[in-house]
């Protein structure tokens, strides 16, 4: 019977087709398990490998540079003539030219990263040391456990060890690197300088990865680094080299777990470094989703084979029922349908697609970019929806907060790093801020300015507040400052219930931030206390008597004038954007005028920007301006005794003094006694102004004096400033002031909160002085 319906079954054609599609899917999800699989591995082998490698070769780098520095230390010392008068110094002299070496020992031994320095002579065994000076055998040193070098020493050009200066436990001991190299005397060892380092700090430049453990052997094949046996033990790391030999790269197992291993070797030391990857967490995924595909093909090869059964089973029907008739006794059982293989297996594989698809892309960066092109209005009101429910599936629908973290005086700070190390800095930064909201938190932080960070926050049980926000801010604070040693002030934004409102919350926020101005560094802010605002005329005097006074070649004046317009910021609370701008104002000034006197500019600004005054507060911004300007002033005080900077400044006072009447650049060459071209270049490169544009400023200023402070009418005024017809008055008055001269009146006479209307070019400064 049961070869009868095999026979049937292969004979017919819908079941081969089932047979064949069964094991066409299975053997084609098998495939792609393991393909994907080898795959994966291959592209671990890449991905993986050559980051370890280039960190491997990172610190390869740095311990290089260090010993190099260590190393230069002790061959200088063992060419020292110092060096060859101790060695070869009689017993009675001995102490004498020990004192010598003693200091410049010392003198070496002042770095931080030299524990000390000692010279050994090998003729009489005497030493002396940086420490405890000279003594006259080795065995009476404090520090005598080089002795049992000096066989190696006599046979090296180098030798490195590392060893313990007082308990070997570690206890109450130093951890030393020694570096020596021998003194040569008539081709032989004579003595040896000592170069003891400070491991930690010798060590401490290593950058390490957080999944990686590193090793660093010398040529004794000694344990060099790290200092404690962490991770795999170094009896196991025994076999691993074995195994690694000099192949830059290898897969080991240890302990039945299977690492990623890396080499590197010094050509200045001559050391192995090694660093190991545990590939558990690597391939966990991939694991699983080989282990799933191949799950799958089993399960379709039973759903195959089960429906190649109920096809046939309801196909010898009649033959089972006949054999119940004639058999009564062996009873029957109830039948199926046949069941549909397609839909089983399209769910199993699109299942798959999804986690793949899922495990590809990066949600954490796709929160970020999506906040990102909210506050930065990229992305329309549909997208916002939809992306939202997305990426934020594990969110509630509860309120949102946006925080600002502002790393305090962010220029000052970062000329202090290099970018790597800025780099660096930030994302233990980041990470801090995650580690300190996340118990109470839903997070999101990206990078807003070179200076900022801005993190999207969302109360995990709703029960979180704006109290609890307020305490994880100041803790925040203080955690970054006692770890990082780094000043940053926060602000938070109002409340919002919608995703949409979020870009007003966050301008907020950088309102409420910009109230650093006032009170100062490491702060945490949540309202916003002044909205006062400086009256643009007063924004301008300021202005203009801080260019004059720079020319007036005293620092005092700008000092004074620095000083006043602080107070007066400070008595009247003015908006820290508005004093931010007037600060920025000044500063391009003196850049402009500067770079058109081709003077250098100062220091403090060569690399100016605008976000540069941001995260400073005002003392410091007072305390730039006045440096700046005092800077600024010594240059024009050798600048003015030129012969140059004198025929123009003669120029100027005869503008001044015939501006009333019709000059022009003919009647000021023949002032000066020189040519119409002399006379256009050589004011140009003085002033950075043409001869023209300047009269015609002066004549504007004037001006203005005279609609501020009398009556006159327009048309007089004009006569008197040296226009003969109003209307072109009014058309060049308009063109720079941007107002015409009637308006200019009325606004100069209207109320100022702040300040007295705006002084001509000439009061003022000696008033202030």
């Amino acid at each position: 019977m049961i070869r009868f319906k095999f026979r049937y079954m292969l004979k017919n054609k819908q079941t081969r087709l089932i047979l064949l599609l069964t094991l066409c899917v299975s053997l084609l999800i098998t495939l792609i398990g393991l393909g994907s699989y080898a795959r994966y591995r291959e592209g671990l082998d890449t991905d993986l490998n050559a980051p370890n490698v280039e960190l491997l070769q990172i610190n390869m780098d740095v311990t290089n540079r260090a010993f190099r520095e260590a190393d230069e230390k002790a061959v200088d010392l063992s060419y020292r003539p110092e060096m060859m008068s101790y060695l070869n110094a009689a017993a009675s002299g001995k102490r004498t030219e020990a004192a010598e070496v003693q200091q410049l020992l010392a003198s070496v031994a002042a770095d931080k990263k030299v524990q000390s320095v000692t010279v050994a002579d090998f003729a009489d065994q005497s030493v002396v040391s940086s420490d405890f000076g000279y003594k006259a055998k080795w065995e009476e040193a404090p520090d005598a456990s080089w002795t049992a070098w000096v066989q190696d020493i006599e046979n090296r050009p180098l030798l490195i060890k590392r060893r313990w200066l007082g308990s070997e436990a570690g206890d109450s001991g130093t951890e030393l690197l020694s570096i020596v190299r021998p003194v040569m005397a008539d081709g032989k060892a004579a003595g040896a300088v000592i170069v003891n380092l400070d491991y930690d700090l010798f060590f401490s430049q290593m950058y390490t990865h957080l999944s990686s453990q590193q090793y660093v052997y010398n040529l004794d094949g000694e344990l060099i680094y790290p200092k404690l046996n962490t991770g795999v033990q170094p009896s196991d790391m025994d076999a691993v080299i074995e195994e690694l030999d000099v192949s830059p790269f290898s897969y080991v197992k240890v302990q039945g777990q299977e690492y990623m291993a890396n080499q590197t070797f010094s050509d200045v030391t001559g050391w192995r470094l090694v660093s190991l990857v545990p590939m558990d967490h690597l391939l966990k995924n991939v694991k699983l989703a080989r282990n799933m595909m191949l799950f799958l093909s089993l399960v379709s090869i039973i759903v195959g084979c089960s429906a190649i059964y109920y096809y046939n089973y309801a196909a010898f029907r009649p033959l089972r029922r006949i054999h119940q008739l004639l058999n009564p006794a062996s009873g029957g059982s109830p039948q199926g349908n046949l069941y549909d293989l397609e839909p089983v297996i399209g769910k199993w594989v699109g299942e798959f697609q999804r986690r793949t698809f899922v495990a590809e892309r990066s949600l954490p960066e796709l929160r970020s970019k999506y906040i990102q092109d909210i506050l930065n209005r990229c992305i329309g009101m549909k997208e916002v929806r939809t992306k939202w429910s997305h990426y934020f599936h594990d969110w509630s629908a509860g309120p949102l907060t946006v925080m600002v973290v502002s790393i305090d005086r962010y220029w000052q700070w970062a000329a202090s790093f290099m970018e790597e190390d800025r780099m660096l800095l930030k994302y233990a930064l980041q990470n801090i801020m995650e580690e300190v909201l996340a118990p109470a938190w839903r997070t999101v932080c990206i990078t807003a300015k070179k200076d900022s960070f801005v993190v999207l926050l969302q109360s995990k049980d709703g029960a979180a507040g704006a109290g609890e926000l307020r305490l994880d801010a100041e803790k925040l604070i203080e955690t970054v400052n006692r770890h990082l040693k780094l000043s940053v002030s926060t602000a938070i934004g109002p409340e919002v219930q919608d995703i949409f409102a979020l870009e007003q919350s966050y301008a907020a926020a950088r309102k409420i931030l910009a109230y650093r101005l006032y009170e100062g560094y490491g702060r945490m802010r949540e309202h916003a206390a002044w909205d006062n605002h400086m009256n643009a005329g007063m924004e301008e005097a300021w202005s203009a008597e801080i260019i004059q006074a720079l020319q007036t070649r005293d620092s005092s004046v700008n000092a004074v004038l620095v000083a006043k317009w602080a107070s007066l910021i400070r008595e009247h609370g003015v908006e820290p954007e508005q004093v931010y701008r007037a600060a920025d104002h000044i500063l391009e000034e003196i850049l402009d005028i500067t770079a058109a006197r081709s003077m250098d500019p100062p220091e403090e600004i060569n690399n100016y920007n605008w976000s540069q005054v941001q995260t400073m507060d005002l003392a410091d911004i007072e305390q730039m301006l006045c440096q700046v300007t005092a800077k600024v002033a010594e240059q024009f005080q050798v600048h003015s005794h030129t012969k140059e900077y004198k025929r123009v400044q003669d120029m100027i006072q005869y503008m001044e003094e015939h501006m009333q009447e019709n000059i022009g650049l003919q009647d000021i060459a023949a002032h000066v006694g020189m040519s119409v071209s002399s006379v256009s270049s050589m004011f140009k490169e003085q002033t950075g102004s043409t001869v023209y544009d300047y009269l015609t400023h002066l004549r504007i200023e004037k001006a203005c004096e005279l609609l501020t402070e009398s009556n006159y009418k327009i048309a007089s005024i004009a006569s008197m400033v040296g226009y003969q017809n109003e209307n072109s008055f009014i058309r060049v008055f308009r063109k720079i002031k941007a107002v015409t001269p009637g308006k200019f009146r009325e606004s100069s006479k209207s109320a100022n909160r702040y300040a007295d209307p705006p002084k001509s070019r000439y009061s003022g400064i000696i008033e202030d002085s």
